[in-house]
């Protein structure tokens, strides 16, 4: 699944585990949005990402039970970040990227001053390149 919306807070939850709460906005009102990355991809949204960012967010939904001590069962969900890309960011001009026949390229970005890419960072991605640096 997708969503898309204006990082409003990242917290550290542990060294592992990051919080980033997304605001968006529903006939006018503001609302949050509250996802959970873990390990590698936690670490690369503290080192690319900004409060007041616009980003995508791929994600999934994941809920676990948990046994209360007077044995109700409660639920528990989670909403978990496994890909971002950065649509927005203030003073910085990004574009969305086009194909040679002027077609617009799903979910593909580059900053307009120096036509780097923007890139999209997943799981995948993440692990192989931790992996790849130690």
């Amino acid at each position: 699944m997708l969503i898309s919306g204006k990082i409003a807070k990242i917290k550290e939850i542990t060294e592992h585990i990051l919080n980033v709460v997304l605001v968006k906005t529903r006939n006018k009102k503001p609302y949050f949005v509250s996802l959970m990355f873990y390990y590698q991809l936690a670490d690369v949204v503290k080192e690319h990402y900004l409060v007041d960012d616009f980003v995508k967010i791929w994600f999934r939904i994941r809920s676990n039970r948990r046994e209360l001590p007077n044995n109700e069962e409660k639920f528990y969900t989670d909403v978990i970040g496994e890909g971002i890309v950065l649509v927005r960011r203030e003073g910085e001009d990004i574009k969305p990227l086009y194909s040679e026949y002027g077609m617009k390229i799903k979910n593909q970005y580059v900053f307009e001053k120096t036509g780097e890419i923007v890139e999209k960072h997943t799981i995948k991605k993440a692990i192989q390149d931790s992996q790849s640096a130690d």
